[in-house]
């Protein structure tokens, strides 16, 4: 079976993750450590396998078992299909808006530092946001289904909210109404407003003083607010369905993006948003590792 790049960079003969994993052992977090080392054994026959046999030509087959672990290249690829197919089949067959809520840069350093505190509720409030709006306005509940990324292009710490958003939703009695609206420019002021509030609601007095500068910073650089997105979808309803729902479960980096290692250095490649250009850097192994295993 071969070794996929990923599993070569961590595992290889130069032992990268080993001697990663002894030189920062205080900073690493357990479930770090735990999905690592289950990306260790993914396919290794030695931990467990299914042998099938084919009753006409009793040709055999060994299968060895997957790890199933998010970290896993492979397993999170079959899983992301998996979960994009289900997602086509369950929910309602309307048509539904991707829609995207980001926060401002300098923040990201805060919400990595405070990541057990924050990561899970900035997901829920941003839901809020949105679910509040619609029984406000429209006096409906829409449907939602929103996932946490916290990589941007380049690996780097980015953490921002995707949501699938129906475009329509249930009345009091039951009634579907449909609408094809979202304000995100009226919605971007009460994001920044919520995020904002949410720093200062979960960090003690000492840590809310270590970080006061940024919050104002990010307060007075945007005018009108954090950045939200909701561009239409078009084409086949269940196609837009398959297309967010792999896109919501991506992994960090596909193994495609890796260009090359030498054993020291990897080459990666990525969009820049800044100017759509798809570009390439070059970091070495022990700074890859570090972007790759913060998300």
């Amino acid at each position: 079976m071969e070794t996929n790049m990923l599993k070569r960079i961590f595992f290889d003969e130069h032992g990268h993750w080993d001697r990663f994993a002894e030189k920062h052992k205080d900073k690493l977090r357990p479930n770090v450590l735990k999905e690592v080392e289950k990306f260790r054994k993914c396919g290794d026959p030695r931990n467990g396998f299914k042998l099938l046999v084919c009753e006409g030509c009793h040709d055999l087959r060994l299968v060895p078992y997957r790890c199933k672990g998010r970290f896993c290249t492979t397993c999170s690829c079959g899983e992301t299909e998996e979960w994009a197919r289900l997602l086509e089949q369950d929910v309602f067959r309307v048509n539904h808006r991707h829609v995207v809520f980001t926060i401002d840069e300098g923040l990201r350093e805060v919400f990595l530092l405070h990541r057990e505190k924050l990561l899970k509720e900035f997901m829920d409030e941003a839901v809020r946001v949105v679910k509040a709006y619609f029984e406000k306005k429209h006096k409906v509940t829409p449907g939602i289904i929103a996932g946490l990324h916290t990589f941007g292009a380049r690996l780097n710490f980015n953490p921002h909210v995707h949501m699938l958003v129906t475009m329509g939703g249930m009345k009091k009695n039951g009634e579907w109404k449909t609408y094809d609206f979202i304000p995100f420019e009226m919605l971007r002021k009460q994001w920044q407003t919520v995020v904002l509030k949410l720093i200062r609601r979960k960090l003690s007095e000492q840590e809310k003083k270590q970080v006061q500068s940024r919050l104002q910073k990010a307060y007075s650089e945007n005018g009108e607010g954090f950045y939200v997105h909701a561009p239409k979808q078009k084409g086949n309803v269940k196609q837009q369905l398959g297309y967010i729902g792999r896109y919501m479960r991506r992994p960090a980096i596909a193994v495609s993006r890796i260009e090359a290692y030498d054993g020291k250095m990897v080459t990666f490649r990525y969009r820049d948003k800044t100017d759509g250009e798809e570009k390439t850097e070059t970091i070495s192994v022990e700074e890859f590792i570090g972007r790759v295993i913060r998300h």
